[in-house]
């Protein structure tokens, strides 16, 4: 029952079905029933009577059931509750957490819903409220190139790797590259953003994003479900403990210059940008489309929408 009515969808045809059970039950007990036996007639007064006695004494057993439960449940057992989230679902507990949340943190591997809504989302809220925002976001290293191989690899074998274009070391050499940068870009521009980013060695086919409120985790595929554990519970506390180690053994952008990308940013510039934060080499740098990381930065496209 708890999954059903903490559902917005399920919840709506949960009532939906229930009144018209009662409006059927009515009929026949009104209407239907007298019609063939006139002793099963009934008032309704009487009928009231009879519905609030059996409300009182079920409420009664409810609550004492209830109370039972809750006194045997071990503590354990409570604080270590996961939620499972349905794939509709997702985007609306992101969206809500990024309005009230005053710390992000994502652990996954290119990064662009990071690119596209999250940090977008989180710099309009903090300039709605006036209030910071921390955002702690960790990636692949692009400078990895077997970690963004067998990344690729990984992305060509999921249902979704036909609809957006061939997953190569490159492409996602690209979309890290523009996930940095167009962080590194709000830092400068939002002074209310405080971000950090590490570039990690490995990948996890799980994606991290924790709130204030609760952590979400997520695949790649967007018709998979997600997990949800609140603020507070055994798991958000693990998950957070988990970004902790990851980003002790990352490389950290350590890099507080100004910078401003635009649609007449050169490819030039985006190069030597490149280098002097310390994604790729001179020589690595060459084997990246940069007119696909200025498309990425400048135009960014929620990865999951239809």
């Amino acid at each position: 029952m708890d999954n059903i009515l903490s559902k917005k969808h399920y919840r709506r045809s949960f009532f939906t079905v229930v009144t018209l059970v009662l409006v059927l039950a009515f009929f026949f007990r009104f209407i239907g029933i007298p019609h063939f036996d006139s002793n099963a007639k009934v008032d309704l007064t009487t009928f009231a009577v009879s519905i609030l006695d059996t409300l009182t004494v079920s409420l009664l057993i409810t609550v004492f059931i209830g109370s039972f439960v809750f006194w045997l449940t071990p503590e354990i057992i409570k604080k270590s509750t996961m939620d499972v989230i349905e794939p509709k679902e997702i985007n609306p507990l992101f969206k809500k957490a990024a309005a009230d949340t005053k710390t992000w943190i994502i652990k996954g591997a290119c990064g662009g819903y990071t690119r596209a809504v999250t940090i977008p989302s989180l710099a309009q809220s903090a300039k709605h409220e006036g209030i910071g925002r921390d955002i702690r976001i960790i990636m692949l290293n692009p400078a990895e190139m077997d970690t963004c191989e067998e990344y690729a690899n990984y992305r060509r074998s999921l249902k979704s790797a036909s609809t957006r274009g061939p997953w190569t070391k490159e492409k996602v050499q690209e979309e890290v590259i523009a996930t940095v940068l167009t962080a590194l870009q709000f830092k400068y521009k939002e002074p209310l953003l405080t971000i950090n980013i590490h570039l990690a060695s490995t990948f996890s086919t799980f994606r991290l994003d924790i709130s204030d409120s609760y952590v979400i985790v997520t695949k790649e595929d967007k018709e998979a479900a997600g997990l949800r554990a609140d603020a507070g519970t055994y798991f958000y506390n693990s998950y957070k403990d988990e970004t902790r180690l990851v980003e002790r053994q990352s490389k950290k952008v350590q890099f507080d210059r100004p910078i401003e990308i635009n649609k007449n940013t050169s490819e030039e510039d985006l190069k030597r940008l490149i280098i002097d934060v310390g994604l790729l080499s001179e020589k690595e740098v060459e084997l990246v489309s940069l007119e696909n990381i200025l498309s990425f930065i400048n135009d960014p496209k929620e990865p999951y929408s239809k």
